[in-house]
């Protein structure tokens, strides 16, 4: 009895004295955080459906790049999430699980994660690798995926993202104003470490609540330094370890095949063809011609042809197709550009109400952002309101609909030949340095399909999309 005594006093002094530093793994599955690593056996392999399935899909944005750095469009986001996987991912009712990482600990403070990677988790195989089978993911991939975040050669988006991690600012500014390579001094990111062949750890310089929501964004997708053309250019040909690989492309087609050796049981298509970047009225027209079975995140013009002003489906197609009940939507955004000098037009636009653009219901919620000032109409006339160019068809809809409003109060609206925000861009749908937020649009994301399509669902994030049970019933 005095020996239980004793070893009971050792151990919680041993626990007193490692204090606030102390890490703790968190394991409870309801609180919404972490994967319990008991709470089912581990999944090792993608179930694909016993018929050859291939389902036609219909993106409606340009999908320019295979690079998850490079990416802008919701439609890119989606590929690169089933091409390739992060360390942790989002599940459909929004709780944050394990992907490459199965595990991971949390200092008290909240500033420390340490990541346990799967031992299960290959690349896509690849004449790229020496034998021609895609390797193993290790942690060094982790940090080579950090640091090229913030080279100059790459967006800033996702260093905007993760510049709460120690270290990372400073390795991100070298790199960005020291232009001779052999000048800079810092060579890593110092809040980004390895432990060993399995166990990768970040330390944080604030706390984020959202870091391991961050973690599960395209942005932060993990792929191999073979996949890097020699001369830095943008990734051409991708390899990652999502559930699909890049089979072929050709024109305005991406042929996805599933990867059998995925580590996470799915029962999903064997292939998913993409048709992308088509005009929104010739790619409705593919669909309604049965050459497409889906289209995703549908354009504006769509929505109003396809549904009533609620957002349901209208009687007159619905015989033919479907369309779920959007429990996502994506962000359009018309930003004001301070360095044009044009103060008149953003405080004209800043007074207006959240209705001013009657959108319909189906279409989502307009608010305005901007600082209400006011403004002497009289000096709108004759003025001129540049814009960046865009070819999403959402965004060219919503300009579309301003530019309306602001020609009623005689101002004149061009679009630039250039997706570049110069001194002379008065307005741009695309976020820049020092953009001020003026009108949001909560655009909805709708999901037409044929009849016997389903189980393609879209959760919590425009990009969040799974085909887990997705399948054409043959029998409809």
């Amino acid at each position: 009895m005095n020996f239980k005594l004793t070893l009971y006093f050792l151990v919680a002094v041993l626990f007193i004295s490692c204090g606030k530093s102390t890490e703790v793994t968190v394991v409870d599955d309801t609180s919404g955080i972490l994967p319990s690593e008991n709470s089912q056996p581990q999944r090792d392999r993608t179930i694909v459906q016993d018929d050859f399935t291939v389902i036609k899909i219909g993106e409606g944005n340009a999908i320019q790049t295979m690079d998850p750095l490079f990416a802008t469009t919701s439609s890119e986001f989606r590929v690169h999430s089933l091409i390739y996987d992060g360390l942790t991912q989002l599940s459909d009712d929004g709780r944050i699980e394990g992907a490459i990482a199965k595990k991971w600990t949390v200092t008290r403070d909240s500033l420390r994660y340490t990541f346990t990677l799967r031992d299960n988790i290959f690349y896509h195989s690849d004449t790229r690798f020496t034998s021609g089978i895609g390797r193993q993911v290790a942690p060094k991939d982790i940090v080579m995926n950090f640091e090229r975040m913030a080279s100059i050669l790459v967006p800033d988006n996702a260093a905007e993202l993760f510049s709460n991690i120690q270290g990372f600012n400073a390795f991100h500014t070298e790199q960005t104003y020291i232009k001779i390579p052999a000048n800079r001094t810092i060579k890593s990111i110092e809040g980004i470490s390895i432990s060993n062949d399995s166990t990768v750890v970040f330390q944080l310089a604030k706390k984020d609540s959202k870091f391991l929501e961050k973690l599960a964004h395209p942005y932060a997708s993990i792929y191999p330094g073979e996949s890097l053309p020699a001369n830095k250019t943008p990734i051409y040909e991708p390899s990652g370890s999502g559930s699909y690989y890049l089979a072929q492309r050709k024109n305005n087609l991406f042929i996805l095949a599933a990867n059998e050796g995925y580590f996470q049981e799915q029962s999903v298509p064997s292939r998913i063809d993409i048709t992308y970047g088509k005009k929104e009225a010739d790619i409705y027209q593919d669909f309604a011609k049965g050459e497409l079975d889906v289209l995703i995140e549908i354009g504006p013009s769509t929505i109003m042809q396809v549904t009533d002003s609620t957002g349901m489906i209208d009687p007159i197609v619905e015989s033919k197709f479907k369309i779920n009940q959007p429990s996502v939507y994506n962000e359009v955004n018309f930003y004001y550009n301070p360095a044009s000098q044009k103060p008149s037009l953003y405080s004209f636009l800043s007074t207006q109400k959240n209705s001013f653009l009657n959108f319909e219901k189906s279409l989502g919620e307009i608010a305005i952002k901007g600082t209400a000032q006011t403004t002497d109409t009289d000096t709108l006339k004759k003025n001129t309101a540049y814009v960046a160019y865009t070819k999403n068809p959402a965004e060219v809809f919503f300009i579309d609909a301003i530019a309306e409003k602001l020609s009623s109060a005689g101002i004149n609206v061009v679009m630039n030949s250039s997706y570049a925000v110069t001194d002379d861009i008065s307005f741009s749908s695309v976020n820049f340095p020092n953009a001020q937020q003026t009108i949001v649009w909560k655009q909805p994301v709708y999901i037409l399909s044929k009849r016997n399509v389903s189980g393609i669902t879209i959760t919590q994030k425009p990009w969040n999309i799974s085909f887990d049970g997705a399948k054409i019933n043959k029998g409809n």
